[in-house]
């Protein structure tokens, strides 16, 4: 009876998910996770319905079946309720020891152990038909009774210089380095424009829009007002900003009016919704701001806006977002300090109300190369670099060589020439350090596989940068014992209290979790914001203080004497396990 019962039910939820269904072409570079959230329907209900992506990935071209929203929630929430309650059935649910919980998208076995304060052994233990990946979506665990609940109210800063809790913190500050017990990072890459693309969908960008005009109708009475120039020539030298806050322009390529979505939009959108949030916190906690945003879509309104906007009254442009426009404004505008959030090019330097958020890799090099030297005793050492970082990989040469003569540093685009060498009167291996410069995936899978056949004792893995690619399961535990050691400046500790404030802020806001240009855009604007004074003065004194945000760090000092300030810091993480 229980058997027909099972076959009834799954025939039922199938004919849930195949009741109303959507057809998609795959395009290239599109993923299982993209469509996911696309649609939002799991991989799993994806896969049940194009039975043959269980063997093979996504093919181009390829015509896919997607179950409706409505129906795949339906019915996973049979398919939940009946495991649920067949579980709680049995003689060992009546256990007072402990209680369940259905698993959640991006839900991992360190995330759950951190957010019942309990053990990943203790969970594993408890549950042992659960798979050694890992707990998959929807499926229904034990979590033992004596953990603290998710809503515990355990305060918690992570990346505090002044916290030294090392039994309840996740990251232990030692001289500014940061050592990450598990590394729990999100799935997308952080350092490339296109990648995290995959959380925004339309909705969002509807809704982003939809705020936007209707502050076009009508300015809020609130501290933080925000008037909209859509149509940028109507009127623009005569509005003028208040006296009585801070009054910033917002330069952002919005594409307002524009039906179509472009990578520019994407980007300016939810780079616009972290800034919002931001201005919301700000004004919560009484301060006083004015912000005008322009749409600089099109070159030559924008340039119109230049040249006729009376900027006399402002105290901060932040924004544009890209170079080409940053230039054209500071070449025009000399004293109001102009933010660039993202772009930190050379050709930026000269220009000395310019403020760059984003840290250079020369900086990066000179974080790295301190970090390197402190346990540093004759290894070896080997740079692997891809041509577009070579100047790069020489600069980070010669400062090793600078600072240690006698150090042997070699310079290679081949991972195979990363060897350790055997010592001829122990006959045991040299320890060597594996320095990664790269942003290349071909190059960075080539370096991992090199490294990984190597034995902890023989390498001290390092990278200049931060790769998705270190998460892979097939390189997860190995990095681990390795005690990886790399530099980031958009990670984002999803369970450190100041990071999980602004990530529920934002989606109870927007129904979505923040991507980077949301976390930038809020980051960029909460951190400058709070460093101007009530009057919108920017004082030396509070561009050199450091400040840690969301996703990095800033301090800033002076490229040269009458040079752009530039954002000297970075975090330094390195995974023990």
């Amino acid at each position: 009876m229980k058997k027909q019962f099972h076959t009834l039910l799954l025939l039922f939820i199938s004919s849930l998910m195949l009741s109303q269904q959507k057809i998609h072409t795959v395009l290239a570079k599109e993923t299982l996770y993209g469509l996911s959230k696309k649609y939002n329907v799991s991989i799993d209900d994806l896969k049940k319905v194009n039975p043959q992506l269980n063997n093979r990935t996504l093919q181009i071209g390829e015509i896919l079946t997607i179950p409706d929203e409505k129906a795949t929630s339906k019915a996973n929430e049979y398919s939940n309720s009946n495991a649920i309650t067949n579980i709680q059935n049995s003689d060992d649910a009546q256990n007072i020891n402990y209680f369940f919980i259905t698993i959640e998208p991006k839900q991992t076995l360190y995330g759950l152990s951190k957010k019942y304060h309990t053990s990943i052994k203790t969970i594993q233990s408890l549950n042992p038909n659960m798979s050694k990946e890992g707990p998959k979506i929807g499926e229904v665990l034990k979590i033992p009774k004596n953990s603290s609940s998710e809503n515990s109210n355990t305060y918690s800063h992570v990346y505090s210089e002044n916290k030294h809790d090392k039994e309840n913190s996740n990251i232990n500050d030692s001289n500014s380095k940061e050592e990450i017990n598990v590394k729990d990072k999100r799935e997308s890459d952080l350092a490339n424009d296109t990648k995290l693309q995959n959380s925004k969908n339309e909705n969002f960008e509807n809704q982003n829009n939809q705020e936007i005009d209707d502050l076009n109708k009508k300015q809020s009475d609130e501290n933080v007002q925000i008037p909209v120039a859509k149509n940028q020539t109507e009127n623009i030298a005569n509005y003028e900003l208040k006296k009585d806050g801070i009054n910033v322009v917002l330069f952002l390529p919005l594409h307002t009016g524009e039906s179509s979505i472009n990578a520019e939009r994407r980007i300016a959108t939810q780079f616009y919704s972290g800034a919002k949030t931001a201005l919301d916190s700000l004004s919560n906690k009484g301060k006083k701001i004015h912000v005008r945003i322009f749409d600089t879509s099109n070159d030559n309104k924008f340039r119109e806006i230049i040249d006729t906007y009376d900027f006399s009254n402002t105290n901060l442009i932040i924004g544009p977002l890209f170079k080409s426009n940053l230039l054209t404004i500071a070449d025009k505008i000399k004293k109001i300090p102009i933010i660039s959030p993202f772009s930190s090019s050379d050709d930026l330097d000269e220009h000395g109300n310019l403020i760059l958020y984003n840290t250079k890799d020369q900086i990066l090099v000179e974080k790295l190369t301190d970090e390197i030297l402190k346990k540093y005793s004759g290894e070896k050492m080997y740079i692997l670099y891809d041509e577009e970082h070579f100047k790069t990989a020489e600069f980070l040469q010669s400062l090793i060589k600078d600072k240690k003569s006698n150090a042997e540093v070699v310079l290679t685009k081949n991972a195979d020439d990363i060897k350790s060498d055997q010592n001829l009167v122990t006959d045991e291996y040299n320890k060597i350090y594996a320095i990664l410069i790269s942003t290349q995936n071909s190059i960075i899978t080539k370096y991992l596989d090199s490294i990984t056949k190597l034995e902890s004792n023989q390498i001290q893995p390092i990278s200049l940068f931060y790769s998705p690619l270190f998460d892979n399961k097939k390189y997860e535990e190995k990095l681990l014992n390795f005690g990886l050691l790399y530099l980031d400046t958009n990670y984002v500790n999803e369970f450190g209290f100041n990071e999980q404030k602004m990530i529920n802020l934002y989606k109870k806001k927007y129904c979505n979790f923040p991507d980077k240009y949301a976390i930038t855009g809020f980051d960029v604007t909460y951190d400058i914001l709070s460093r101007v004074d009530e009057k919108g003065n920017l004082s030396n004194s509070m561009m050199k203080a450091e400040s840690k945000q969301v996703s990095n760090k800033y301090s800033f000092r002076k490229i040269n004497k009458n040079g752009a300030w530039v954002n000297q810091e970075a975090r330094i993480i390195q995974l023990l396990k």
